[in-house]
């Protein structure tokens, strides 16, 4: 080579080098070796990781080798389809086609130093070639008999290596921006991607994982096909629709990763079936750590971890949250994400399909690009939220999901197996019991009885002309503190904190007297603290990440204490003391008015007509208090009862007590229970079809919830031919005679006429809907769930 050509060892091939490198692509001599920052995964990459300066065994070097050809092949695939990148990678074509750039690899020696040499200086980059010089720590030219030293040092390293050039060029030309495709192989090419899925579920025979005898015939199928979708993606998504055993698949392909690629995983999970995962796993005879959605700061024990398994998927759904930022953060520790991830959710989507694209945006950055069309995939789902392009087209390629007809329809001859009377398991068919619900299912009660005279009246219209300040702060502070670093938190959140807030109360309205009356003593003492505080003090107490409101109203984050001329102090302070008034007259009037429980009498009616010592019934409320006052209303009267929440101990082995058939616990008939009474914390993940009855005591706010629910007793492994879902609705006085649909939105339309404004600043998902509200009451939600999977 002549001494004006560029010598470059940059580690690893990435697209971005050709970017970097434009500008001498006809003069560059590359050379690549190991260990490169390739994501782990290739065999030997453990040995180089203990012994990073030893010689590489061949097979070793090998597998390095063709990572690393992997990894520039999925870069160029994530690159934008931009005509600039598609000049860009055309031109590279080209030049390789000439003979200009050479790209080598050296075999077996270890390099860890990256340099670029050109005739004149040499630059020693203090990171992977291609970021920013901003962003590294370090970074050196040389020059003089320094440069020459390294220069001669990487044209020794060149001149050893092995030529890769073609593979390179291989690689570009096989890229979205390389040759056109002749007729004969666009056809075949339609073929191969029309008939992927099917391809994909073809290697059963070749899989030698131990445990897939524990999986049915319609489990296996979504194994193997989630195995193809992992090999080419580096994620699947796990979407079976509730009760088909999703945790089965998972584990069956944790199993495999395991076996195949030597990769260990984590499992993050909603915490009440964390120990359900530690049992399975112990099945399954896997190596899984587990970590709760509440605890994500311990993913960090876990670094090593090259799998991850995100169970309950649909609660990262938001990116705003400190939840989805936390796990970001360890996914993409130095900016690229490179572990395998399996997202478990049958309800990926609860609202728009951003839902999904935040999911997906968790997927490795080092794997194949995912097959949408678009630059991006902000612009592809720019694209579906125009109603130019359809979710479809992407999740058929990277979700596996069936419904119960279909594999009613093609797996006809399924069995389950199923623990039997004697306590050993037995083969069954495949049944799924029948689902009864809808208008007759409604369980209707006089909200304004249950509030008593006409309070009820009087706490709307409370409710709709409070002021909210300490949900409303940024409201008070004065224009020349707007710019004031620490408000940043307020400015983020908006008016959204109040317009939450207002939610919570009406939810709580709703859902019982008590836990309103709560609400109201506990905002009471707040506004009391708050008034204090601003007059005695002089500060005003701020969370740091005010976007988020807990069951009890409070928002989640640190606290910490600002000055009060911060503030239009007057203005507040009045604020405060005219919402603190307001409170404690309703405070005065609950205590008085409110005797006779419309809605506790309606529920007792409904288990005296079906008793659970003969039906299990599993109420759900959303609130802690009102499962608490429920537990005491209804005492040990209906059989067996129990109550459990996020702050109740023992809620497994509450929950094992109730459905020790479908948990597999071993409880004596006389400690069982007939009556659970449960806030969500059961409402995910975990098995519960012991039950034939589920009671929704609180009005449906969102359809998405209702099918978590019931997935919770309608699920494979149901001894009972039928399933009960009933659902409490609020009517008053003088609407008993209309149907439900004009109940339902006039009880709606009254709780939208206490946000005002706040309606326009809220996440669709906590705004009261009659048109998602009414299919969750008639039954058609669920329905509907199953009819919009099978088009």
């Amino acid at each position: 080579m002549t001494s004006q050509r560029t010598i470059a060892a940059p580690g690893e091939l990435r697209a971005a080098l050709l970017e970097l490198f434009e500008s001498d692509r006809d003069q560059l001599d590359a050379v690549c070796a190991a260990p490169g920052l390739l994501p782990a995964g290739w065999a030997g990459h453990a040995d180089l990781a203990r012994a990073p300066f030893q010689k590489l065994s061949t097979e070793t070097a090998t597998a390095h080798r063709d990572a690393l050809l992997r990894f520039l092949a999925a870069d160029v695939d994530r690159l934008p389809m931009s005509d600039e990148w598609w000049a860009r990678i055309r031109g590279w074509i080209d030049a390789l086609r000439a003979g200009g750039p050479q790209v080598r690899y050296l075999e077996r020696d270890v390099v860890h130093t990256r340099v670029v040499s050109r005739p004149d200086e040499t630059y020693v980059p203090g990171g992977p070639l291609g970021v920013s010089e901003s962003e590294l720590d370090l970074d050196l030219v040389l020059s003089g008999r320094e440069h020459v030293r390294a220069r001669a040092w990487a044209q020794g390293l060149f001149d050893r290596a092995e030529d890769i050039t073609g593979e390179v060029e291989r690689i570009l030309v096989e890229s979205w921006a390389g040759d056109l495709l002749s007729p004969e192989d666009l056809y075949l090419k339609v073929l191969a991607e029309y008939f992927e899925p099917m391809l994909n579920e073809m290697d059963v025979g070749a899989d030698d994982n131990p445990e897939l005898y524990r999986l049915t015939d319609f489990q296996r199928s979504a194994y193997q096909a989630a195995k193809g979708i992992l090999r080419r993606y580096g994620g699947v998504f796990l979407a079976d629709v509730v009760g088909l055993g999703k945790t089965y698949i998972a584990l069956a392909l944790i199993s495999w990763l395991e076996r195949t690629y030597d990769q260990r995983a984590v499992v993050i999970a909603p915490p009440k079936v964390l120990e359900q995962w530690r049992v399975l796993a112990e099945e399954f005879r896997v190596d899984l750590q587990r970590v709760s959605m509440g605890k994500l700061d311990d993913l960090e024990d876990y670094s090593s971890r090259e799998v991850v398994v995100i169970d309950e998927s649909h609660n990262f759904r938001n990116r705003s949250t400190l939840r989805y930022e936390t796990l970001d953060r360890w996914l993409r520790p130095d900016g690229i994400a490179t572990r395998r991830v399996l997202l478990l959710s049958a309800t990926p989507q609860n609202n728009a399909p951003e839902d999904v694209q935040r999911q997906l945006a968790l997927f490795p950055d080092t794997a194949a690009r995912l097959p949408y069309a678009g630059e991006s995939l902000d612009d592809f789902f720019r694209r579906v939220r125009a109603g130019e392009a359809n979710l479809s087209e992407l999740l058929t390629h990277v979700l596996v999901r069936r419904t119960r007809r279909f594999i009613q329809d093609n797996y006809p001859d399924a069995t389950v197996t199923r623990v039997g009377d004697d306590g050993e398991p037995v083969e069954v068919p495949l049944e799924f019991p029948e689902r009864v619900s809808g208008e007759a299912q409604c369980l209707r009660y006089r909200i304004d009885e249950a509030y008593g005279g006409g309070l009820y009246e009087r706490v709307i219209g409370t409710l709709r002309d409070m002021h909210y300040p300490l949900h409303d702060l940024l409201t008070y502070v004065r224009p020349q503190k707007l710019d004031d670093s620490r408000l940043a938190g307020l400015r983020q959140a908006g008016r959204s904190i109040r317009g939450l807030y207002r939610i919570l109360l009406l939810k709580r309205l709703e859902s019982s007297v008590h836990a309103f009356r709560v609400s109201l003593s506990r905002l009471c003492a707040k506004l009391e603290l708050a008034l204090e505080r601003l007059s005695r003090d002089g500060v005003v107490e701020l969370r740091r990440r005010p976007n988020e409101v807990d069951e009890e109203g409070d928002e989640l984050g640190d606290t910490f204490a600002l000055e009060a001329d911060v503030f239009d102090r007057e203005a507040l302070a009045a604020a405060i003391a005219g919402d603190l008034e307001r409170v404690r007259g309703l405070e005065r009037a609950v205590d008085h008015d409110t005797g006779h429980d419309a809605k506790v009498e309606r529920l007792r009616e409904y288990l005296s007509h079906r008793p659970p010592p003969q039906h299990r019934t599993l109420v759900f409320t959303s609130f802690n208090d009102t499962a608490e006052y429920l537990r005491d209303q209804l005492g040990q009267r209906h059989g067996r009862t129990a109550h459990v929440s996020g702050s109740t101990a023992g809620v497994q082995d509450t929950a094992k007590r109730f459905a020790p058939r479908a948990m597999r616990a071993d409880v004596a008939p006389e400690d069982q229970l007939d009556l659970l009474i449960s806030t969500d914390v059961l409402s995910e993940g975990i098995n519960l079809q012991d039950a034939d009855t589920l009671i929704n005591y609180d009005l449906h706010w969102n359809p998405v919830r209702l099918i978590q629910r019931a997935g919770r007793i309608d699920r494979i492994g149901s001894v009972h031919e039928e399933i009960h879902i009933a659902s409490f609705m609020p009517e008053r006085g003088l609407e008993a005679g209309l149907g439900l649909e004009t109940v339902l939105r006039r009880r709606i339309q009254e709780f939208l006429d206490v946000f005002g404004g706040d309606g326009a600043v809220l996440p669709a998902e906590e705004l009261p809907d009659p048109e998602r509200a009414i299919p969750a009451y008639t039954g058609e939600a669920l329905v509907e769930a199953e009819r919009a999977d099978e088009t």
